[in-house]
C-alpha cells in the first residue's frame, strides 16, 4: 500500500519534526529545572544558563530526559496507528526513530544523549544508542509490515524528515545562538 503523500501528509511531517525537537528539548529544559537550575532552550538544545550541575547523576538524568521522552512518543504512536490504522500518525513515529538515529551518528563526532549516560554507566559508547535506535527502528518495520507501507513510502518519509531535521539544526545554529 503507498499512501498518499499529499501536501497535509507533508506538512503534518514537518509538524512532527518541530514538535519532535521542541518536547525532547523540553523535557531537557523542565527536568533540568525541576532539579533547581536556571536553564536556556533552542528548538535543538537544552542548557544551564551558567554554571555546572552540582552532581553527575542530574547531568545524567537531564541527558535521559529528552530520549526518554522521545522514546515513550514513539511507543505511543506505534499504539495510536495499530488502533486507527490512520497514516497521519506515521510521521510522529518515523521522526522518533529518524531523530534518535542521527543523534546515534551524530555521536562519532561529539557524543549525544544515549551515548553520555551509555559510557557513564560502563556500557561502552554505542550499547544505549544502539538499543534505543534499534527498538525505534523495530517499531517502524512492524509498523509499516501491519499497516503495508512500501519501502518507497518509507523512502519518501525518510527524505522528507531529514530535510525537517536539516533544517531545524540550521535554523537553531544559525537563528537561535
Amino acid at each position: 500500500m503507498n499512501p498518499s503523500i499529499n501536501i497535509t501528509y507533508i506538512l503534518t511531517t514537518l509538524f512532527a519534526g518541530v514538535a519532535s525537537f521542541f518536547f525532547h528539548e523540553l523535557a531537557h529544559f523542565v527536568t533540568g529545572s525541576l532539579l533547581g537550575y536556571e536553564m536556556g532552550m533552542t528548538l535543538n538544545s537544552a542548557y544551564l544558563i551558567e554554571g555546572k550541575y552540582s552532581t553527575v547523576w542530574h547531568n545524567q538524568l537531564v541527558s535521559a530526559a529528552g530520549p526518554i521522552f522521545t522514546i515513550l512518543t514513539g511507543f505511543l504512536f506505534f499504539y495510536i496507528i495499530k488502533k486507527t490504522k490512520n497514516v497521519y500518525w506515521y510521521p510522529f513515529l518515523f521522526f522518533a526513530f529518524l531523530f534518535r538515529l542521527m543523534a546515534m551518528i551524530v555521536s562519532i563526532i561529539n557524543p549525544n544523549d544515549e551515548a553520555r549516560i551509555s559510557e557513564w554507566l560502563g556500557l561502552g559508547t554505542w550499547i544505549l544508542p544502539l538499543l534505543v535506535s534499534f527498538t525505534l527502528f523495530f517499531l517502524v518495520i512492524k509498523t509499516s509490515k501491519e499497516q503495508k507501507y512500501s519501502v518507497k513510502f518509507n523512502l519518501i518519509n525518510y527524505l522528507l524528515a531529514s530535510v525537517c531535521i536539516a533544517a531545524v539544526v540550521f535554523s537553531d545554529q544559525y537563528f537561535f545562538k
